[in-house]
């Protein structure tokens, strides 16, 4: 593998690991049912900390409300791509 390959392999693997390890910390660091209908919440006291600081924005909620969607037109044409490359290429394994 060529160096440049390698530092995108370990930068790509360092991000999966950051991911799984905050993903573990959400689910077992400070833990409390302060959220909506009484939902549990990871990190409470740094979100209530956060909330009490911001307060509630309704614009800002619906800005990041319809933000929520650009993932999901990106997956959707990727999905788009994937299936014209199928077609084109009449095998799933030449995509």
């Amino acid at each position: 593998m060529e160096k440049k390959s390698k530092k995108m392999l370990f930068l790509g693997l360092s991000f999966l690991l950051a991911f799984i390890i905050w993903t573990v910390l959400v689910c077992l660091i400070d833990v409390k049912t302060i959220g909506p209908n009484n939902s549990s919440v990871g990190f409470s006291s740094l979100n209530k900390s956060a909330h009490n600081l911001f307060g509630v924005s309704m614009p800002l909620y619906v800005i990041t409300d319809w933000l929520g969607l650009v993932p999901l037109f990106i997956v959707f044409g990727f999905a788009i791509i994937g299936l014209v490359q199928w077609v084109r290429r009449r095998s799933i394994f030449k995509v």
